[in-house]
């Protein structure tokens, strides 16, 4: 469900990023309601050539076929991302810009990470601590957890 990553990746760069550009967070919405604590960045706000260079260059060097794209979260402070399932996502790379976060929690456990491929598809949250979870998401849409932990083959700890 989770595998350790350490592909080459400039923290602060995306984290200075991020802080260009938060003021295109929207609450995250799904199915008609959206939630406050729970902020995104998609890809039509982020106007970031910075992210679709690193997803553009991420998606030809690993061969990830189909849709992949990048976008910004922030878990607010003292809140919980309930279990859930991504919607239209089978996995992730999740980058965790803000320093040491909350473990993100499976069903079989909680997952501390710096970087990580995620499997999205099976049941997963986030119980916050006392500061804001900022994260940078390479969203991958149609290719499997296995398939991409078979692309990344020797980028993992």
């Amino acid at each position: 469900m989770l595998k350790l990553t350490n592909l080459d990746f400039d923290f602060d760069l995306f984290l200075k990023e991020y802080n260009r550009v938060k003021s295109n967070e929207r609450d995250y919405a799904r199915g008609g309601k959206s939630v406050d604590f729970w902020r995104v960045i998609r890809l039509q706000d982020l106007n970031s050539e910075l992210v679709k260079t690193y997803v553009r260059d991420f998606k030809l060097k690993y061969k990830i076929p189909g849709k992949v794209d990048g976008r910004f979260y922030r878990l607010k402070a003292n809140t919980t991302l309930p279990m859930h399932i991504d919607s239209g996502t089978t996995c992730s790379i999740n980058f965790l810009l803000n320093g040491d976060g909350a473990p993100v929690i499976f069903e079989s456990g909680e997952y501390t990470y710096k970087q990580a491929l995620l499997n999205t598809s099976i049941m997963h949250g986030v119980v916050n601590g006392d500061k804001d979870r900022i994260i940078f998401k390479i969203s991958i849409f149609e290719s499997t957890y296995d398939e991409v932990k078979h692309k990344l083959k020797g980028f993992f700890l």
